[in-house]
């Protein structure tokens, strides 16, 4: 089950991003006196009683008035849209102001939405102002709480009436392998899955950014049961003109942590970009395999010598992820469509690949033997033994007489020297050095 989320809604200046500094225990979020200082979401990873949570702190609402701006529209929208992203609403008024209008229209909109809402009345720092907090029973959200974000009053009955909330985790269909399809926008995603459904499971549309919401489908292909999901394009944050795109970022960086084998697709009548490296850099961080699909190459100009240029180019763009397999398709003409499950088994089969011990060591005594350690940061590291600890993504450790007797390159020798005797295609290798 993927992270539980917390989100802290309301309209400006009620204390949502002093509430959000006390549960993660920093300051993270700007507070100032000043409304609407927070302009978008802010995201942490935190916990409350054993449950892990990610908590989302978000601008306030502006629900209507006279000068509403294009600037406040947006927040609001943002705002909302994390509220369709949540598992939990935290809907904070302001205790010390009394009951106001906003809070009518955003309790509207929190009810329509159909989310479980934890209803926080802040700034209740007096005993007389305890008396005024029953006056928010009007707004149809249950029990109000009383806190001080500010002094920590409250905020621990507060969380713990949170997870309480949270959903009771659901099992889920089995399936033997979860592909991410994942690419900067109006690179094909959503055409290449409908492609392999052969229905239309994912809005297509030529306008870049379409997709806001991860669309999962379960294939069948022979035998086996894999689930595809498409996501929406990924996008430096300097082109993220609408606020309320950052979370179609969220639900990306999402998709890449449930999946197994991500595919990452290259329009190949752009060329390889920047950002395309960007996102074979957390395909790379995350572990997980990878295939690259070069997409539309129906429009490129080809002759005898174009298919390996394009690879060549990008691996001088993208010089880390050599590993992984590739192969061009036109998902408009069908063009070597069908080797796209074929590339993501191949890829899943090759993480599940364990190497026998034995085996290991004796290979790798043969390599060290040619090419031993050199002399590093003050002795010359000697290895003792060799194992492979993990499969998915496959991590090696060798054990050793000093690590800081090993420099970095002669770690990529043996990561490269296993790779190429144990191929791992697609996926990355993890060597680690364990003092003996």
């Amino acid at each position: 089950m993927s992270t539980r989320t917390v989100v802290i809604v309301g309209r400006p200046n009620v204390g949502k991003s002093t509430l959000f500094n006390r549960i993660i225990g920093q300051r993270r979020s700007v507070v100032h006196e000043t409304p609407g200082v927070t302009r978008d979401r802010i995201a942490e990873l935190t916990d409350w009683a054993g449950h892990a949570f990610l908590l989302l702190d978000t601008g306030g609402i502006v629900p209507f008035g006279d000068e509403v701006s294009r600037f406040d529209t947006l927040v609001t929208e943002v705002a909302h849209d994390a509220i369709e992203e949540a598992d939990v609403v935290v809907f904070m008024v302001d205790g010390s102001g009394g009951l106001s209008t906003w809070d009518d229209a955003i309790a509207q909109h929190l009810r329509r939405s159909g989310r479980p809402v934890v209803l926080c009345v802040n700034k209740v720092e007096k005993e007389h102002q305890q008396h005024g907090v029953a006056e928010f029973y009007s707004l149809g959200l249950g029990e109000p709480h009383a806190v001080s974000a500010l002094h920590g009053y409250g905020v621990g009955d507060l969380l713990d009436r949170v997870v309480e909330g949270f959903p009771k985790q659901s099992v889920e269909a089995p399936c033997d392998c979860r592909v991410a399809i994942l690419g900067r926008p109006n690179v094909g995603k959503s055409s290449l899955l409908n492609l392999l459904t052969g229905r239309q499971d994912a809005l297509v549309s030529d306008i870049a950014g379409t997709t806001r919401d991860a669309v999962h489908t379960d294939l069948r292909w022979h035998g086996r049961t894999l689930r595809l999901i498409d996501t929406a394009g990924l996008r430096r944050k300097s082109r993220v003109q609408e606020a309320v795109e950052a979370f179609s970022n969220m639900r990306t960086f999402r998709a890449l942590e449930q999946c197994d084998v991500a595919v990452l697709m290259i329009d190949t009548s752009d060329g390889t970009v920047s950002q395309d490296a960007k996102i074979a850099g957390l395909i790379h961080d995350s572990g997980k395999g990878v295939a690259v699909a070069f997409n539309k190459w129906d429009l490129v100009e080809k002759d005898h010598k174009t298919h390996l240029a394009v690879w060549e180019a990008f691996c001088r763009e993208v010089p880390f992820l050599t590993y992984a397999p590739w192969f061009t398709l036109s998902a408009h003409t069908h063009q070597r469509s069908g080797r796209v499950l074929e590339m993501v088994w191949a890829v899943h089969e090759a993480r599940q690949h364990r190497v026998e011990t034995s085996e290991l060591n004796t290979y790798l005594e043969d390599v060290i033997h040619k090419q031993p350690p050199r002399f590093h940061a003050g002795g010359t590291g000697k290895i003792y033994y060799a194992s492979q600890v993990e499969t998915a993504p496959p991590v090696f450790v060798l054990s050793v007489n000093n690590p800081k007797w090993f420099d970095r390159s002669f770690v990529r020798f043996v990561n490269n020297k296993i790779r190429s005797r144990y191929g791992f295609e697609g996926s990355r290798i993890f060597v680690k050095l364990k003092k003996h």
